[in-house]
């Protein structure tokens, strides 16, 4: 209840206090500074006027601290009332200590009533919601039923990027203003998917900058950069996804590969913790930027463990996933998407087989998109990247496990449940990061807890989340690298394995392959409408030219192992609504550019995403009809969200054009070369 109180306070205190003051200050300024006995006499009529808007805005301030502090006093007692009347049951008989054998107990109630929370409208959100405060593992559970605020990465552990908020719908959504912006500054590529708690916004930016952000005004309340190391080995820019939240505090990854825990109502840095790997004597080694790691996740917490995966597979690194105690930093389990000689687990000593003599100690296997999870089944899903070298296979014999696979994990102890390799043996840089996102499909009469990936290699995969067994496997962009005449589109149609054409090997002289390496969708989140039962999915259409070379590991420097040249001027984009239960394209939307940015839906019938050309969309869902856009200047590559604040629904997006795009721009869309940079959040609503 304190901390809640307190919360709600310092609200108080900031937005009545800023009200009046510059007020009161400029009256007196003009007070004083009059040239003549007219000017002088308007002036001192002015602060009369401004004291008396002070006094009345004092004194409702005032009253209003008497509110909140009767308010608590309640809520305390009627707490304590609860209490003791939960002690009994309603017939007057002791309620056991223990639930009965066979029953689930519920889970525990916030500290504040609801009336309390009903009686400060200023302080809730739209349909009388109360405040979250400090955001507990119920917060995290129930995110979807939470229509004012953004709890994580995804929205939902499920991360559907779905939300139940419909005001802003297919009727009035052409109406939609931008309502304020905030700049950054900082001009890299802005990829970052806000959090909104309580009326206050949080978000990254490129080299690890934060800030918090007042969502009613737009006004900055504080700002934290991260100190950097010079001369990191950074692959695809310098980008940050966003943050975790949990409790009082955020969580973000960061370049020189740290993860650190701020104050969320300060910015203030309370802990912040080197993730280590041994180095090649053996040793552990903490400033692991040294040796081309890096972190631009964005974090997920599950039950006060902050989960993150690493990055830096295109210089020859071995990747992992990590998780780490939310109040403490302390590391609590580590998963290696590489196996190691010295691994127990039979899983990795299976796995193990599948890297030839010791190439997996510079396998890759980078892990830097957020997963997510199913707490029925407590099981934990994210999608690993590609192996090290990207492009020479024959320095790395067999199927090189688990990159390019979506692995599920026990997220209590991070212990191996089960794993699909979508690419086995990866030559073409398809990183396997995109995220696996949870929904119950029907197949053959039957209800099935499933998992949909669209996958860089230009497929669109359904497994079975319970056991990883595979449903169905559709290309969703043009794809060569199959042999298509084979099996279910070039899939074995009961294990899911590719049939891979020979045309398709990188050469010396080069051989056309599609898609190229960024694939038929980049790591930018797609996004589901339980409604409609449809995914939509940002698609890229660039097709490249591989080639084989030389493959000499120096630690710190690239390992590629090879070379790529886009095929000039064909590249394009589409958004495309593509069924979770059959794989089959409902409607498609074709772009003049590779289309790099997340999408969002809504109960409003709206798919909602941004193009590279600087337009964000608003789409009808069931058709894909577009009914609103706004060109903001820069070229997308962040999820929009949404939330409400005072009753009223808001859009917002971040907005700023870099990260790597040679994979999707360069020769294959000149018309890019030379996108306009930028970093803005926008943030829209319909007028009053």
């Amino acid at each position: 209840m304190v901390t809640k109180y307190h919360s709600l306070q310092s609200i108080v205190n900031f937005r009545v206090g800023i009200g009046f003051t510059p007020l009161l200050f400029i009256a007196l300024f003009v007070g004083v500074s009059g040239c003549g006995q007219q000017v002088a006499e308007q002036a001192r009529q002015q602060a009369e006027a401004a004291l008396e808007e002070a006094r009345t805005a004092e004194a409702e301030a005032e009253q209003l601290r008497q509110e909140l502090e009767e308010l608590k006093k309640n809520s305390e007692e009627q707490a304590e009332t609860n209490q003791e009347t939960a002690e009994a049951e309603p017939d007057g008989s002791e309620r056991s200590p223990e639930t009965e054998p066979g029953t689930e107990s519920e889970p525990a109630p916030k500290e504040e009533s609801a009336t309390y929370a009903s009686r400060v409208p200023f302080a809730v959100a739209i349909d009388d919601v109360e405040p979250v405060g400090a955001v507990d593992d119920e917060d995290l559970l129930t995110a979807q039923d939470n229509n004012a605020n953004w709890l994580m990465y995804g929205r939902t552990y499920n991360s559907q990027r779905y939300s139940g908020l419909d005001q802003i719908n297919k009727d009035n959504v052409s109406d939609l203003l931008p309502v304020w912006t905030f700049q950054t500054g900082v001009l890299d590529g802005f990829e970052c998917t806000p959090l909104v708690v309580d009326g206050i916004m949080y978000i990254t930016t490129p080299w690890n900058h934060a800030y918090a952000i007042d969502c009613k005004t737009g006004s900055q309340l504080w700002h934290y950069q991260k100190s950097l190391p010079e001369n990191m080995a950074l692959c695809c820019d310098a980008v940050n996804r966003g943050f975790a939240v949990y409790g009082e505090n955020l969580y973000m990854s960061t370049l020189d590969a740290h993860l650190v825990c701020l104050d969320k109502n300060t910015g203030e840095e309370i802990w912040d913790t080197a993730i280590t790997a041994y180095n090649e004597n053996g040793e552990e080694e903490q400033d692991i930027y040294k040796m081309a790691y890096s972190a631009t996740v964005a974090p997920l917490v599950i039950k006060g463990k902050v989960i993150i995966g690493i990055s830096g597979a295109e210089y020859g690194i071995r990747g992992f996933i990590d998780a780490y105690n939310a109040e403490t930093g302390e590391r609590q389990w580590r998963f290696y998407t590489v196996p190691a000689e010295d691994d127990e687990a039979e899983h990795a000593k299976e796995a193990l087989k599948s890297w030839g003599e010791s190439s997996w100690l510079t396998g890759g296997g980078s892990a830097w998109v957020t997963g997510t999870y199913d707490a029925e089944l407590n099981t934990l899903y994210w999608g690993i990247g590609n192996p090290s070298p990207d492009f020479n296979g024959e320095v790395r014999k067999g199927d090189n496990l688990y990159t390019c696979s979506i692995v599920a994990l026990n997220p209590d102890d991070g212990t191996y449940k089960w794993h699909f390799q979508n690419s086995p043996h990866d030559v073409w840089d398809y990183d396997g990061v995109n995220t696996p996102v949870l929904v119950d499909i029907e197949r053959d009469g039957q209800q099935i807890k499933a998992l949909v990936q669209a996958h860089r290699n230009g497929y669109f995969y359904c497994l079975n989340r319970e056991n990883g067994e595979f449903i169905y496997g559709k290309p969703f962009c043009e794809v060569t690298w199959s042999d298509r005449t084979k099996g279910a589109d070039g899939l074995d149609p009961k294990t899911g394995r590719p049939f891979v054409s020979p045309d398709a090997m990188p050469t010396e002289e080069g051989v056309r392959v599609c898609p190229g390496a960024a694939g038929g969708k980049e790591w930018n989140p797609m996004a589901y409408h339980p409604g409609t039962g449809l995914a939509y999915v940002p698609v890229i259409e660039n097709c490249a030219k591989f080639t084989s070379g030389k493959a000499f590991y120096i630690k710190g420097q690239p390992y590629w192992g090879s070379s790529l040249t886009l095929i000039d001027g064909e590249a394009s984009g589409a958004l495309r609504a593509i069924d979770a239960a059959t794989g089959e394209i409902k409607w498609d939307v074709a772009t003049r550019s590779p289309m790099v940015a997340g999408a969002l839906t809504t109960a409003g019938g709206l798919v909602l995403t941004g193009d590279a050309e600087g337009f964000l969309t608003a789409y009808d869902a069931s058709s894909g009809e577009d009914l609103w856009h706004f060109q903001c200047g820069s070229g997308h590559h962040a999820s929009p969200i949404t939330y409400t604040l005072d009753g009223k629904q808001y859009l917002a997006v971040c907005v700023g054009w870099g990260g790597w795009t040679a994979g999707f721009a360069g020769d294959g869309a000149p018309w890019l070369r030379d996108g306009r940079r930028g970093n803005t959040l926008f943030v829209f609503a319909l007028p009053k």
